[in-house]
């Protein structure tokens, strides 16, 4: 039913993914980061790019589905730091908390 684009079928596959792909993102995620970035885009953007790839996948599956929708979250989570670490207008590294103290 995947193979042949059921689209019910391949929505139910996802579903069945979303939860681990979010925890795995909740996990790994530099707290830094979570202030600027919610999970859940994160695992949008995954959802998304692996349902753009799924064919490609299936005509090859190299590894099981878990593995690949997680290199897949990987990758994405290590985009979102490059992305967020190295902006230019305001880089994260520098942010402070509001309750930190201020030395000087």
């Amino acid at each position: 039913m995947i193979r042949a684009g059921d689209d019910a079928a391949i929505n139910q596959l996802f579903e069945r993914h979303r939860n681990a792909v979010r925890r795995m993102i909740d996990l790994r995620m530099d707290p830094v980061l979570k202030r600027r970035v919610d999970a859940s885009d994160i695992v949008q953007e995954v959802l998304i790019e692996a349902n753009r790839r799924l064919q490609i996948y299936l005509e090859n599956p190299a590894m099981p589905f878990h593995l690949w929708i997680r290199q897949m979250a990987k990758d994405r989570l290590i985009d979102a730091h490059r992305r967020h670490r190295t902006t230019a207008r305001r880089s994260i590294d520098r942010e402070q908390s509001l309750s930190a103290p201020v030395s000087g």
